[in-house]
């Protein structure tokens, strides 16, 4: 039971009714603090409450009651920075290999005059299902804008540290999905919507490790996010101070739509060389990602029928599908043979892979 006493002092009485013991109190609030809220006192300065621990003291003062907490991201008033493209750092620019995202990439290098600081790193996560055109396009990203990406691949190993990220190249990047293979096998299980373990693992994870090994603890996560994508900008910004990183989102914030991201390839001397239907990138991404919409899976299945193959192995091998709430991909592949390409799509849904 917490309660306030006339001093302004906030205690708590255990479960037991016995032990009294004070509260450490948000100096901004003068309440109790919350989950999720940063320490302003030492030696927990910048670090992050989570919960209080009445079965133990607090060390170094033992009037208080002990306090769980986690390492928390010090620099998170995103007032003082900058919201346009001269990002702060350190920082992490996520390449998805999409149009946005170069777009992005392409703005933030002329802020910077082509001269990138050792501080930025570009860093573009591959699962090995790409389309053969996005690991073409990165490639001629890198070349012609002369900056250094990093392509990551999630790589599991049978000593520790078991999960590990290595770094290849356009030339030793996995392009059978050996990555999502070998997360699938040591899960032993398929991702799908509500439980998005390749995303976590073979995307998030991957550049996290890699951001750690180089000893950055923190970090800006620069994400190719539109002004017109404003609830993905609102998951990705939200408060979430358990994380390393905060992420922000320069192209919502200078009021960039994908009108202008079409607009910009349609005139440029170079482009990513798969279409655009209803100027959007059907075939971006993983090349059948689960999370697509049923109508545009059929769509590029009608169009290149090899591309099921690897989904529907896994289906086969694991005894389950991606998707519950409509066809395996095998039945996706009849479907895509018959007449019915006017389906009524649904929702696709959106993860961290992204234009």
């Amino acid at each position: 039971m917490k309660y306030i006493d006339d001093n302004g002092i906030w205690w708590h009485l255990n479960d037991g009714n016995e032990d009294l013991y004070k509260l450490l109190v948000n100096p901004d609030t003068n309440k109790p603090y919350r989950r999720g809220d940063l320490i302003k006192q030492e030696p927990y300065i910048g670090k992050v409450f989570l919960q209080y621990r009445y079965d133990r003291l607090l060390k170094g003062n033992r009037d208080y009651w002990g306090i769980k907490v986690a390492r928390g991201v010090k620099s998170i008033s995103l007032d003082k920075i900058s919201r346009g493209f001269d990002i702060p750092t350190p920082s992490l620019v996520s390449f998805s290999g999409g149009r946005t995202s170069a777009f992005m990439l392409k703005r933030i290098l002329e802020a910077y005059d082509y001269d990138l600081p050792d501080s930025i790193k570009v860093c573009f996560a591959n699962t090995g299902k790409e389309m053969p055109e996005t690991l073409d396009f990165v490639h001629e990203c890198e070349k012609r804008w002369n900056v250094d990406v990093h392509w990551l691949e999630l790589e599991i190993s049978d000593t520790r540290p078991i999960w590990r990220t290595k770094e290849v190249n356009y030339e030793t990047a996995s392009r059978n999905g050996e990555p999502f293979d070998i997360l699938l096998d040591k899960r032993n299980a398929l991702p799908n919507p509500v439980m998005r373990l390749c995303t976590q693992e073979l995307k998030v994870n991957v550049m996290k490790r890699y951001m750690k090994s180089l000893g950055i603890d923190e970090w800006y996560n620069v994400l190719g996010l539109r002004q017109d994508e404003s609830s993905r900008v609102v998951r990705a910004t939200g408060k979430n101070c358990m994380d390393s990183w905060i992420s922000i989102c320069p192209l919502a914030n200078q009021g960039i739509t994908n009108n202008d991201i079409v607009k910009y390839w349609r005139n440029n001397n170079f482009d990513l060389q798969l279409p655009l239907i209803d100027d959007k990138t059907a075939a971006g991404n993983c090349d059948l990602c689960y999370l697509k919409g049923t109508k545009t899976l059929v769509n590029l299945i009608a169009e290149k029928p090899e591309l099921a193959d690897w989904w529907i192995e896994k289906e086969n091998k694991f005894n389950y599908y991606f998707r519950k709430d409509r066809p395996e991909y095998a039945r996706l592949v009849e479907i895509s043979k018959e007449d019915k390409h006017n389906l009524i799509d649904d929702d696709s849904y959106s993860c961290f892979c992204h234009d």
